[in-house]
């Protein structure tokens, strides 16, 4: 098999169990804490501060794999995933509960920055427009297949037994680490050994990705990183706020909600191929303004009527316009990002995604509990339409 080929194949197999993994993360997490009787506070401060120790690691992970191996990396990431979700299948209590999603957090940090890091530096795709944005939109391709996948067997699996879908996941992860111990080359990435242990290293590298992130000329890779960290709150308010309205205000049962996801994730396959397009005709900044003005509007749609049918619909039109902007954005900061620290700049990404998430995912615990399920909605759609003001305003090209 041509290196070229076998370096996508994997690169896309990995997106694939991501796919998975987030598809049942996002539609079951939080339901199925609930179903123990932990209150949504004491799980949402979990996820946060659960986010807040993956933000510190990011740049010491960050490090082994811009200074060492970023095939090393990747294979702790997936080994640490089939730990975390077998935690989940095996303990109830919360304590053990808690460690377990935090040894996942944990893991992502060796792929975030990583993986895109080893596949396009590999293909040698950072400088070629066109090509590193067909390459990302099909990895969002297999991404959202596993979302298909994982949500057809969560809806199976959950019905029977809500704790083995977990089983499922962390034997998926399992599978992959294997995979990449066998199959896995690097190729264009020349380790750099320097007499310093990984924390020393991972300042070093920090120091360089701050520089950059802070330099004159990077202003548009500025406003990306603005305009992310905007977006992920506008989503991390809306995905917590939403199985809760399905399940409540609406009343279907929690296995309904892979279902739904599984069947929208169909639609999103096609996604990127519009991605592609709008990127190419409209450039980033108009493309990602269009997108999350749809959001915004889609978002008030699933909210306000409290239908089934509208719920579904806007909550299709969010997923797809979701993964255009996510191939958009992530084209857009490789197509700015350095290849000596492009794995170092994807964790500062990574980080500035935690941080976000975590403030999301702790405020809208509290939004919840103090304003309801349908006003937390509408703050995420307003938080979305400032996020497209922001691209529109911030960027050039």
């Amino acid at each position: 098999m041509k290196f070229s080929t076998k370096t996508r194949s994997l690169a896309y197999s990995m997106e694939f169990i991501h796919g998975i993994r987030r598809a049942l993360m996002v539609a079951l997490a939080l339901v199925y804490f609930i179903s123990f009787g932990f209150n949504i506070v004491s799980i949402t401060t979990l996820f946060a501060i659960a986010g807040v120790i993956r933000i510190l690691l990011e740049f010491p992970t960050g490090a082994i794999a811009d200074y060492d191996s970023r095939k090393k990396s990747l294979m702790i990431s997936f080994f640490l995933m089939f730990l975390g979700f077998l935690g989940l299948f095996l303990f109830s209590n919360y304590w053990l509960l808690a460690a377990s999603w935090i040894i996942g957090e944990i893991a992502w940090t060796f792929s975030s920055g990583a993986g895109g890091a080893w596949a396009i530096d590999a293909l040698e795709l950072a400088k070629k427009k066109s090509k590193l944005v067909k390459f990302i939109s099909k990895g969002y391709i297999f991404e959202k297949s596993g979302h298909i996948i994982g949500g057809l067997i969560g809806f199976f699996i959950v019905a029977i037994n809500f704790r083995y879908i977990w089983l499922f996941v962390s034997l998926s992860n399992l599978f992959m680490f294997f995979v990449l111990w066998i199959y896995l080359e690097e190729k264009n990435f020349k380790p750099e050994k320097v007499p310093h242990n990984y924390i020393r290293k991972a300042w070093i590298k920090a120091g360089e990705s701050f520089s950059y992130l802070l330099h004159q000329k990077n202003k548009e890779l500025r406003m990306l990183f603005l305009g992310g960290f905007l977006g992920v709150v506008a989503m991390g308010l809306f995905f917590v706020a939403m199985p809760l309205f399905i399940t409540e205000t609406l009343g279907l049962n929690p296995e309904y909600i892979p279902m739904i996801f599984s069947v929208i994730a169909v639609l999103t396959l096609f996604a990127p191929f519009l991605a592609e397009k709008i990127a190419n005709k409209r450039g980033f900044r108009v493309s990602l303004f269009i997108v999350w003005v749809i959001i915004c509007a889609a978002m008030f749609l699933f909210a306000l009527p409290k239908m089934l049918i509208f719920a579904i619909i806007a909550l299709a039109i969010i997923l797809f316009s979701e993964t255009i902007n996510d191939i958009i954005e992530e084209s857009a900061e490789h197509h700015e990002f350095s290849s000596k620290i492009r794995a170092s700049l994807g964790s500062l990404s990574s980080i500035n995604w935690g941080i976000a998430n975590s403030v999301s995912v702790f405020l809208a615990g509290i939004s919840i509990t103090t304003f309801g399920v349908v006003p937390t909605i509408i703050i995420s759609g307003i938080f979305s339409l400032i996020t497209g003001i922001v691209f529109l305003v911030g960027l050039k090209k």
